[in-house]
């Protein structure tokens, strides 16, 4: 499925917000996301830095609603099998997001994807402290909705990492 074809699905709103999202994304350096669109989501990688950001514009078969999510993805090294993943920057871009905006923090903080039930052999939670709170965020995903303040956090947390990246 193409992206046009993806928005023509979409309600009015929700395709404005993904346009202005696809525009962003596509916009940050040294990031570099690319593009990928399939017939549940849209899909942008990062693959110098291991992150990935999705959009599931409809139900899909894990999460009931449509969603957001991004979280550094888990690679497999061809020598040894063993899997892993980049440098997880997660927490670094919230104590930066919270200097400014220590509410946003917590909400992208609070959209870690709950380990309720794991079905990986060892778990693939990972566990985060910030602001004296633990979670443990499945596979390192965090989860958001389809809001316009949903996609603004989103973008924050974005636009901070891809400013740390630089540095």
């Amino acid at each position: 499925m193409s992206f046009q074809n993806m928005l023509m699905q979409m309600p009015t709103e929700l395709k404005n917000s993904v346009i202005d999202m696809d525009v962003f994304m596509k916009s940050l350096q040294p990031l570099k996301f690319k593009r990928s669109v399939d017939k549940r989501k849209i899909n942008y990688v990062s693959p110098d830095f291991g992150i990935s950001y999705a959009i599931f514009p409809n139900s899909t078969r894990l999460k009931h609603e449509p969603s957001q999510t991004f979280g550094w993805y888990y690679l497999c090294d061809k020598e040894t099998k063993e899997w892993y993943r980049k440098t997880d920057y997660f927490v670094q871009t919230l104590t930066a997001i919270g200097k400014n905006d220590p509410q946003a923090a917590k909400r992208i903080f609070s959209a870690a994807d709950s380990c309720l039930s794991c079905k990986g052999n060892p778990c693939s939670a990972i566990g985060y402290h910030y602001d004296d709170e633990e979670k443990l965020a499945c596979y390192g995903r965090m989860v958001f909705a389809l809001g316009e303040a949903d996609f603004e956090d989103v973008r924050r947390f974005f636009q901070h990492l891809n400013t740390l990246m630089m540095e």
